[in-house]
């Protein structure tokens, strides 16, 4: 950029298209930064951030280009007029690709006549596992009997025991955790219960979960909120189950009788039935 004049005189009518070269550190310029997710999701919304310096001892246009697999971007505004030692902040958004990508940002200066490629900078964005899971079966113990959740029909005073077996629905192991509460029908909770499995979960297979023994002592709808998750460094919630976990009832007495004797009167005899 030989003079300044040129840069004020003829200012740009749009920035430049398309990407350039892997080059060494501007002379105008100095991409500082390029904020963006390490990982995103296949179909995922990713905003991208670069951050430029200008390094010109006078104002300059600056403007940034990009590209991932294959496709070439231009970041937000597409060039704007930075002052001496300043920064400025270009943003992209897009659509992750099922893949990882290589993201590239080139910075571009006006020398009053054209725009002239100056810094380079990449960040690598790795494409995010989905976890999957299901939770395959829940069932709810109570003494000795068993029933599938929602159980009605429980009679009052039995002591419940929660059963839940979730499923792996990847391709690759997993390890999988569970979390319940359990609450009685004034909505109080008589049971938190959290646990990771401590080895894994093969694709396809199940892992079963069993929490502690509570008293089912009011009659009504208890309920029960259930979450399985997978990936414990930063867990993910894979399915859930909320509703109902049993209606407990109030036990009916059985009553017990028998018909003691049978007794034909006929013209003041008796005689037992039957007579013959």
């Amino acid at each position: 950029m030989e003079h300044e004049e040129n840069y004020l005189i003829s200012p740009p009518t749009r920035g430049p298209r398309g990407a350039g070269l892997e080059v060494a550190a501007g002379a105008y310029t100095d991409i500082i930064s390029i904020t963006a997710p390490a990982s995103a999701k296949y179909g995922a919304a990713v905003s991208v951030t670069v951050k430029v310096k200008n390094l010109a001892t006078y104002a300059i246009y600056i403007s940034v280009t990009g590209r991932y697999d294959g496709v070439n971007i231009v970041f937000s505004p597409d060039f704007a007029s930075v002052g001496a030692g300043a920064t400025y902040s270009f943003t992209k958004s897009f659509t992750m690709p099922n893949k990882s990508i290589k993201l590239e940002a080139w910075s571009w200066y006006w020398d009053g006549a054209k725009w002239y490629q100056d810094d380079y900078e990449y960040v690598n964005i790795a494409l995010a596992e989905v976890y999957k899971g299901t939770i395959s079966k829940k069932e709810l113990e109570y003494d000795s009997a068993r029933a599938s959740i929602p159980a009605s029909n429980i009679s009052l005073g039995k002591k419940g025991l929660v059963h839940i077996w979730g499923r792996n629905d990847m391709t690759t192991s997993q390890k999988l955790g569970i979390s319940w509460i359990v609450k009685d029908p004034t909505g109080l909770t008589v049971e938190s219960y959290t646990d990771w499995e401590t080895g894994t979960t093969s694709p396809g297979a199940t892992h079963e979960f069993i929490g502690g023994r509570f008293d089912l002592k009011k009659t009504g709808t208890w309920t029960i909120s259930v979450g399985l998750f997978m990936a414990p460094a930063s867990p993910v919630q894979v399915a859930s189950y909320n509703g109902t976990l049993c209606a407990v009832i109030s036990v009916v007495p059985e009553y017990k009788g028998s018909i003691a004797r049978k007794e034909l009167e006929y013209d003041g005899v008796r005689g037992a039935i039957p007579v013959y």
